[in-house]
């Protein structure tokens, strides 16, 4: 009875230990006093005015600003505060090294030029790739410490027996019929109860989104019995912050089943008990602890360090049946209590064992909290005699859990946070440190590198003119030497032009289709095989001169860019992949596509073929002869006029004696011939019988017999000698002197072409090469005007640095003050 008149006075008075405010303590005395009218008065049964007054001042403590809980509450701002700063430390940091650093390894590496430090610069980076790695691993580290401690709470787990009343407990403290509850096996899961923001109930079962709502104890029972749930598996209910202050200063609830329904324990503590702050063991008053409760909480204490335990031994209301062994049992129950918690699980001593033990009855307390909220008196909720030191035995047991849950919560939730805080800065700090020192030593390297850049830019720009002038003097010679011996060897082989036709074996064939497959294939052939004998003729040599050449100037330009790095970019944009190789575009395609070929039989010593053949070797020898006979002329006064050299009368010869024919003159003959020929030549029917009339009354029928069986002969023997091979030899014939003709026409077209081509491969191989020298001259422009702007880069980098180490020396300080505030005082 003392023991419980301490814990009421202490819960009245509102004192929370060593920790309490002076000016609590100093009323103390006068505190007590009232406390101990107050509990005679309500001890009486005509006291329920007095005990309305007291329920009135116990919601006033309730809602206390000074609850213990707000510890929690103030620590958790805190930390999260502190956090917020750190996190946007290391954000601003981690962009610092990623933005303005990474620039500095860009500026102080590209030209080296044979500077003593250069492996300096090559090896050692001012932040390497670990480094950074490791920034951008704080941002990701603090985000989800941030994000653990938006959802830590202080949490509560309840086990014991099943029907014990471990949901009316939970209910009591919400002061609302939330959770189900009743005679037998109620609650088959996990149940957590948590604050929601919004005015809105719900509650959402493990794997599943989807919100379902909650009005009423019966509609929650239903939506749990719907479907068979695991004993492991947790149902989430959300309610309103403003209807319970537990919940909204972050205090969550889970309820269990009894852990007489499954021997599956470790589960249950892996799953759900592993974050609790404080365990609530709720065991019948009318019976003694069994061994599946002792059992469980040996698993939870092997599990966890020392966790705290509370002991409610529910339904004490029962002992007013029997006040004569009231305080005997409870004496029992305590002592057996005590014993469990200090010897057995050996989680605190004797008197924190004591304060931890209590004898309420829940379902009286959740009735009285109804009636109470109705506005009527708590006491209306009574279901048995000494219902005022339960009601006051239970709000005793909230006060030191308020306490206890605070202290446990704020040092496991928030003392690693606090240690974690510390070394992200520290390390952070350290590092930074170390990249104060590389930014010093590259400052004092960049005046140097600037004086050896002036020098080399100086240099490179008067070689680089000299070296072009010479190089344009080399292509303009090596272009007309190229342009001179393709122009030669094309001629050649156009004069060698029957042979490689005549190598040509394609089957042939005068018919229309098959003819123009075969002048396609032939100009293939023709084409190709050009070609071939001029590339085997020029393209060797021409490529050794064309390798050889860039080859010099590769090495010209070269030596003006001495640094390897450029060096080695240079070689690989000039280097070809295949050595350089003549284009010899001729194209006889179009060239003879105009080609036509004549294959109709014509007979040899027909009268148009005798007279085109007289007439046109008459042309030749006439232009031949014609400046010998000028010469000869000059020289010699008279002259024996030679048959070669005898006019071509315009007039048909007669080729009949002199004396003539049966009386026929030789006027008559000839004005006979001239009548023939212009008959036969204007192919008309009726001159022909005139003409071969005349001629058989002439000359008679025997010779003109005689000669036109001989004339037939040879037509007949022309005509069947007339074959395919002879219309090939024809064919072939006329191809070659009309591609003769035309390949003499693109000569200077060609060889253009071949020099054009050796002229734009050498300029293109030393445009390249000015442009990498271009390009190195350029680089070596842009580092040295910036080098005097990076100097001041760096300085403000090294006030940059000064400042983000000042902030972690900030933080640091934070949070020692929020453990010397809130984690060394507990």
């Amino acid at each position: 009875m003392a023991a419980y008149l301490n814990r009421t006075i202490s819960l009245v008075t509102g004192q929370t230990g060593p920790n309490d405010d002076d000016d609590r303590n100093s009323s103390s005395t006068d505190t007590v006093d009232k406390s101990l009218n107050r509990l005679n008065s309500s001890l009486q049964p005509s006291g329920s005015t007095t005990t309305a007054n007291l329920m009135s001042e116990t919601r006033l403590y309730q809602s206390n600003d000074k609850s213990p809980l707000q510890i929690f509450v103030r620590a958790k701002k805190k930390i999260n505060d502190i956090y917020g700063e750190i996190e946007e430390y290391v954000h601003e940091t981690t962009t610092f090294i990623n933005g303005k650093i990474t620039l500095l390894e860009i500026v102080v590496s590209p030209f080296n030029f044979g500077f003593p430090y250069a492996a300096l610069h090559s090896e050692a980076e001012i932040v390497d790739k670990a480094e950074r790695e490791l920034f951008e691993s704080y941002v990701y580290k603090v985000a989800a410490i941030r994000e653990v401690l938006q959802r830590d709470h202080m949490k509560v787990a309840f086990f014991g027996r099943t029907s014990n009343g471990k949901s009316s407990v939970i209910n009591a403290m919400l002061r609302e019929k939330i959770l189900p509850s009743g005679i037998g096996h109620t609650t088959n899961c996990f149940c957590q109860v948590e604050g929601s923001n919004g005015g809105e109930a719900y509650l959402m079962k493990e794997g599943s989104d989807e919100k379902l709502n909650v009005v009423n104890i019966k509609q929650l029972a239903n939506a749990l019995c719907q479907e068979k749930l695991c004993e492991s598996s947790l149902v989430r209910i959300f309610w309103p912050r403003e209807r319970c202050s537990l919940l909204r200063d972050d205090v969550v609830f889970v309820d269990s089943p009894g852990v007489d329904v499954s021997a599956n324990l470790d589960d249950w503590i892996d799953n759900h008990c592993l974050n609790a702050d404080v365990f609530v063991l709720v065991l019948n008053a009318e019976s003694t602890m069994t061994r599946a409760e002792k059992q469980f909480f040996h698993t939870v204490s092997q599990k966890l360090s020392k966790p705290n335990i509370f002991i409610l031994n529910n339904r004490w209301d029962a002992s007013a049946n029997e006040p004569e062994c009231q305080e005997s049992v409870k004496s029992q129950h305590t002592e057996r209590c005590i014993d469990f918690l200090t010897k057995e699980l050996k989680v605190s001593n004797e008197k924190e064992a004591a304060e931890r033990v209590f004898f309420v009855s829940a379902r009286e307390t959740l009735q009285a909290r109804i009636e109470e909220a109705k506005g009527n008196p708590p006491h209306m909720g009574a279901i048995a005699e000494g219902f005022q030191m339960r009601y006051f035995e239970f709000q005793d047991f909230e006060r030191k859990f308020e306490e206890c849950i605070s202290q446990s919560a704020v040092k496991t939730k928030f003392q690693q946070h606090s240690s974690r805080g510390r070394s992200v800065s520290g390390d952070m700090r350290s590092m930074l440190d170390n990249i104060y020192e590389r930014i010093t030593i590259f400052r004092n390297l960049k005046q140097d590198q600037k004086n050896l850049l002036t020098e080399r830019i100086q240099g490179t720009e008067t070689q680089m003119m000299q070296v072009t002038r010479e190089m344009k003097m080399k292509i303009h010679n090596m272009v007309e030497e190229v342009e001179e011996k393709v122009s030669k060897a094309l001629n050649e082989e156009i004069w060698r032009l029957g042979v490689l036709i005549d190598e040509f074996n394609m089957p042939f064939h005068p018919e229309r289709l098959v003819l123009n497959i075969y002048k396609k294939e032939l100009n293939a052939h023709v084409e190709s095989g050009l070609g071939s004998n001029l590339r085997a003729r020029l393209s060797m040599a021409l490529a050794m001169n064309v390798e050889s050449a860039q080859t010099e100037m590769t090495d010209r330009m070269h030596a003006l860019v001495p640094n390897e790095q450029l060096l080695a970019t240079s070689t690989k944009m000039v280097i070809r992949t295949q050595p350089f190789e003549m284009l010899y575009s001729l194209n006889c395609q179009n060239l003879c596509a105009d080609f036509q070929e004549d294959l109709e039989f014509k007979f040899s010593w027909g009268i148009t073929a005798m007279i085109a053949r007289f007439t046109g070797k008459v042309r030749e020898r006439s232009k031949k002869n014609q400046p010998a006979l000028v010469n000869r002329q000059s020289s010699i006064g008279h002259s024996v006029v030679t048959p070669a050299s005898t006019p071509v009368e315009t007039t048909p010869v007669c080729l009949m004696p002199g004396n003539g024919v049966a009386g026929i003159t030789p006027e008559q003959l000839s004005l006979i011939s001239r009548f023939a020929i212009t008959s036969i030549g204007s192919q008309g029917t009726v001159g022909g019988l005139v003409v071969a009339g005349i001629m058989l009354k002439t000359i008679g029928w025997r010779v003109l017999v005689g000669v036109g069986a001989l004339y037939g002969c040879i037509y007949l023997y022309e005509r069947l000698s007339w074959t395919n091979s002879a219309k090939e030899r024809t064919f072939k014939g006329q191809y070659v002197r009309h591609a003769t003709k035309k390949l003499k026409m693109i000569v200077d077209l060609t060889s253009a072409n071949c020099s054009h081509q050796v002229q734009q491969e050498l300029s293109s191989t030393f445009a390249r090469l000015c442009r990498t020298v271009d390009t190195a001259t350029t680089d070596m422009n842009e580092e040295l005007k910036t080098l005097e702007g990076q100097l001041t880069v760096l300085e403000a980098n090294q006030k940059q640095l000064k400042l983000l180490r000042n902030k972690a020396n900030y933080i640091q300080n934070e949070l020692d003050i929020f453990e010397h505030n809130y984690i060394s005082p507990q």
